[in-house]
């Protein structure tokens, strides 16, 4: 239970210390300057947060990389801790939310959720396994962590961290949950273990976890959710095979596949329109959209395979593809196209972007990234003009 709180970080990211009772830091956030607007349209940064950035690698996120194109900006954002590491999702604001690893001395690796402004900074309780899944325009976050139950064990829970606060969710009667995605009105959707051990999706709203049922399978997980509540995810079927569903209207429903067996879907927009990858009749995964009634094959780069992560109100859709060469590159599908970031990018600028896991309204992209000499970074690509307000929903 959070004890005290100096300014919470709801809508402004004002500067704030959250503490517990035993005096741990939870989190401390900093001042709402757009990092990721060129260095002309920032004050300067103070010696105190110019140390802060070097001790974390994060030095370079004051200043983009220009594409020789001027199509888009890059900030680097820092180092990743381990290769399942990624930058989860980012609001209208540009601010980050995701999961770094953390290495404790005589420990195996401990995954931290944090929220990304000017710097990092952690949240959760301190030595305490984290994960940040999404997170709104007003800043709050979700995700899980381990947290002590009864006895003294630990399990994995739902949570929401807002104005200061670290809120446990709660389950469906078991032990353990999980929430990925959160809209405006503080609407929650994930999974959650049932009386019987099954995980179910759920939708957390006005302080009450409901249950939303199967395809007919044990296991179902909501991953992301709109304005309207509707909820898209994957489910087991009767067949127990796994499907991508949408909830809309408080009914599931089953969106079905590109010809093959499986489906999952991982975002939606305000539409209701779907994104998540379906495998065809020759069995490979494609990225896929799901429209009035109907699932769209994104294609590939030349490769086998491509998965989608997120979509906005533009349509305009990210994820990572299968070159022909079987690399993995980040893509962004817009006007019926896929494209390869990287040619975004100059020639020989020494980034290779790997996979986009997040578009937000003002078209800025999430990536996991890989320098030259090997190490994986995230980083965030900025469009012309995103500093001078958000993009229209068309």
């Amino acid at each position: 239970m959070v004890s005290a709180v100096s300014h919470g970080y709801r809508n402004n990211f004002s500067v704030g210390r959250i503490t517990h009772p035993d005096n741990q830091v939870l989190a401390v956030f900093a001042p709402a300057v757009p990092f990721w607007q060129p260095a002309a349209m920032k004050p300067p940064l103070q010696p105190a947060l110019v140390l802060a950035l070097l001790v974390l690698g994060l030095a370079g996120a004051a200043v983009p990389v220009r594409a020789q194109d001027a199509s888009f900006s890059l900030v680097d954002l820092g180092a990743l801790g381990a290769p399942a590491d990624k930058p989860a999702a980012l609001n209208r604001a540009g601010v980050v939310a995701g999961t770094r690893s953390q290495q404790v001395p005589g420990t195996t690796p401990l995954s931290r959720a944090y929220v990304f402004t000017n710097t990092i900074f952690e949240l959760g309780f301190t030595n305490i396994h984290a994960c940040a899944s999404d997170l709104n325009e007003q800043g709050d976050i979700v995700g899980w962590a381990r947290l002590p139950q009864a006895g003294g064990l630990l399990a994995e829970r739902a949570v929401l961290w807002q104005r200061g606060r670290q809120l446990d969710l709660g389950t469906l009667g078991g032990t353990n949950s999980r929430a990925f995605g959160i809209n405006e009105r503080v609407d929650i959707t994930g999974t959650a273990q049932t009386k019987d051990g099954a995980f179910h999706a759920f939708l957390f709203r006005q302080g009450k976890m409901t249950d939303i049922g199967t395809l007919g399978g044990r296991n179902s997980y909501g991953h992301a959710i709109n304005s309207a509540f509707d909820i898209a995810g994957v489910s087991e079927t009767a067949q127990q095979v796994r499907h991508a569903f949408l909830y809309t209207g408080g009914k599931l429903r089953d969106l079905g596949t590109l010809g093959g067996i499986l489906s999952q879907a991982n975002a939606l927009n305000e539409q209701a329109d779907v994104v998540g990858f379906a495998q065809t009749t020759a069995g490979q995964s494609h990225a896929f959209l799901y429209t009035k009634g109907k699932m769209t094959d994104l294609g590939t780069l030349g490769g086998s395979s491509s998965f989608a992560n997120a979509i906005n109100n533009r349509n305009h859709i990210v994820g990572v593809a299968q070159l022909a060469t079987g690399e993995n590159r980040a893509f962004l599908w817009r006007d019926g196209t896929m494209a390869d970031l990287n040619q975004s990018l100059p020639s020989g600028s020494g980034w290779f972007l790997l996979e986009a896991t997040d578009i937000n309204e003002s078209g800025l992209i999430l990536c996991v990234a890989r320098t030259k000499n090997g190490q994986l970074r995230s980083a965030l690509l900025v469009p012309p003009g995103a500093g001078r307000g958000p993009a229209k929903a068309r």
